[in-house]
């Protein structure tokens, strides 16, 4: 199975961090974003793993180049409009390695291991959704309104969600194809930049294709967008690296802004 890391984006809502990093390189307690992605997709049998890079893609091909763990194939693909474009466009740039099985994540994705084996598991459908249920939903949250266990709607403005989409997909035999005839004609509308890569799966929703959903329940997952949400994925990474309870306090002593500060400052 090959997996698609979406990690072009310059993640400014995460300023001061991302001023000359990119996201997927932040320190999560002990591991990198896209190091722990890695480590749970190797863990989880993916061996082949295509990174799309954009902002300071420079530093992300080092590192992975540094990284090179055994058993997992890693290339990149540049997005050179990474500086307008949403992630359709990243996801585009990857469509010629849209040839297999493939998981779909964005870089700055955080989350427990036991969340990819449930996704991988749904090995009969051709698309599945993974969603959370929350009781309360954010502003940012891409949200999703299921029928038993279908999704009929997916957006950041829907107004009685069922629940948020997360941004692990994934997608199997003619479910790849679907998807990337979808990606190829939503570039081709008016402002297709701005757009997200779940325009396609909305698209596959209105010509009436089935997309399923599967609820992963009270298993960690989390995107990090601001610092506050950086500061909560250090808190919990007991529940996603395979470190001891002596991260937290590694945690409390990391030379970087505060994100607790910075969050109460806003």
């Amino acid at each position: 199975m090959k997996a698609i890391i979406l990690a072009a984006g310059r993640g400014s809502r995460l300023y001061p961090y991302t001023e000359h990093i990119p996201k997927c390189l932040l320190d999560i307690g002990g591991e990198t974003i896209i190091e722990n992605q890695l480590n749970h997709l190797r863990d989880c049998g993916v061996d082949e793993v295509v990174v799309v890079v954009g902002f300071s893609y420079k530093r992300v091909e080092e590192f992975l180049t540094s990284y090179s763990p055994p058993g997992i194939k890693i290339k990149t693909l540049y997005n050179p409009f990474y500086r307008n474009a949403d992630s359709l466009i990243s996801l585009w740039t990857a469509r010629c390695e849209m040839n297999d099985d493939i998981v779909v994540m964005n870089g700055d994705d955080v989350f427990e291991k036991g969340v990819l084996e449930k996704v991988i598991e749904q090995r009969n459908e051709n698309i599945c959704l993974p969603v959370k249920v929350k009781k309360i939903y954010e502003d940012e949250d891409m949200k999703a309104k299921l029928k038993g266990d279908l999704v009929v709607e997916i957006s950041k403005h829907i107004l009685k969600p069922s629940a948020e989409s997360i941004g692990i997909r994934i997608f199997r035999g003619m479910g790849v194809e679907l998807m990337k005839r979808a990606i190829e004609e939503e570039v081709r509308e008016k402002g297709a930049e701005k757009k997200w890569y779940v325009s396609a799966i909305k698209r596959l929703i209105t010509k009436g294709y089935k997309i399923k959903c599967l609820d992963i329940g009270g298993l960690f997952w989390m995107d990090v967008d601001y610092p506050r949400d950086l500061l909560h994925a250090r808190f919990n990474s007991h529940r996603f690296l395979k470190k001891t309870r002596e991260v937290k306090e590694r945690i409390l002593g990391v030379v970087e802004p505060d994100p607790l500060r910075l969050w109460i400052a806003q």
